[in-house]
């Protein structure tokens, strides 16, 4: 693992806290907390949580798969593509306006770098 593949997996880590900590408090309760019926069903509640959260999940699993020693080639190039896309998709669908699509693309260009060096 290179010293950019660190790099990358701390500010993965960094992200996920923001992700689910921030998120929920900027996000998910506002969001959850609007008067309107379909918003206000329990499954509706539940769905909206366990996406947001869970794709913090999945976040760290990237981190994993950038961390572990022995992992193929091939996978950290799909992971590393994979943030870069999500970010610049970011940046383009939310005009530069949200500071993940930033991070989001760091974290890809880290990764296919710390791989291609």
């Amino acid at each position: 693992m290179s010293w950019l593949h660190i790099i990358a997996v701390g500010l993965i880590l960094f992200a996920s806290v923001f992700h689910s900590v921030l998120g929920e408090k900027k996000l998910i309760t506002p969001t959850l907390a609007v008067d309107d019926p379909f918003i206000q069903e329990p499954m509706t509640q539940g769905i909206t949580r366990f996406g947001w959260h869970s794709s913090t999940g999945f976040f760290l699993l990237t981190a994993l798969i950038v961390a572990l020693p022995k992992t193929p080639a091939i996978l950290i190039w799909a992971t590393g593509g994979l943030w870069l896309i999500l970010g610049i998709a970011n940046l383009v669908m939310l005009k530069a306006k949200h500071p993940g699509g930033f991070l989001l693309s760091l974290i890809g260009i880290l990764i296919l770098m710390g791989e291609a060096l």
